[in-house]
């Protein structure tokens, strides 16, 4: 669980009754891989245009965007993954992760480097309904070379979901709570989209 006692000064809450409102994010085991369904997602961009796309016209291989899911507010955060960016660097080294966006890296063992394999776009998660999350699983995948990947990947999120977890937690209320940080303007509406996730779950049922 995180530790509010942990974060910088500036995530404390002044009122009482602010704090009695923070769900805290829980976690059981280790995280697993999943999709989002394609029909999902493209309801929650007509609401929100900051919600990754599934890109159904050029995905390779019909693989969707992959990611991670936590529990923040009694929801089901899906935390997208992302190939390295150009903005991922900066003087040809790899950027340090900052709370909206997780660095994904592994030691390559041929040169005995560190490698950016993907991020976690913290800025971009979304609730979404158990219905439409689709487990994936690394011992099914048939592209070797994106089997290994997958596999660097989990490993650096296994073993760092503290960190996913804190930073999930820092971001989510500095947005709830319209906190004066600069990349604050990048992220998705959360309560907004939470409404959005009920209305889908009522409709579908």
């Amino acid at each position: 669980m995180v530790k509010i006692a942990s974060l910088p000064f500036f995530y404390f809450y002044t009122k009482k009754e602010e704090k009695r409102k923070c769900k805290k994010i829980k976690i059981g085991g280790n995280m697993k891989l999943y999709s989002v369904s394609d029909q999902y997602i493209k309801y929650l961009k007509t609401f929100d245009s900051k919600v990754y796309d599934n890109k159904e016209e050029n995905r390779k291989m019909t693989r969707k965007y992959l990611g991670v899911v936590l529990k923040i507010n009694h929801f089901n955060y899906y935390i997208p993954m992302s190939s390295p960016k150009k903005s991922d660097y900066q003087n040809n080294k790899i950027r340090k992760s900052i709370i909206p966006i997780i660095r994904i890296v592994s030691n390559e063992e041929k040169d005995e480097t560190i490698a950016l394999k993907g991020t976690l776009r913290i800025s971009n998660m979304i609730p979404v309904p158990k219905s439409e999350l689709i487990l994936y699983e690394p011992k099914l995948e048939k592209d070797k070379n994106y089997k290994i990947l997958i596999e660097k990947e989990l490993e650096f999120i296994h073993k760092h979901e503290k960190m996913i977890e804190k930073f999930s937690y820092v971001l989510y209320h500095q947005k709830i709570h319209h906190l004066q940080v600069s990349y604050i303007q990048n992220v998705v509406d959360f309560k907004l989209l939470e409404q959005k996730c009920l209305e889908y779950s009522r409709n579908k049922n």
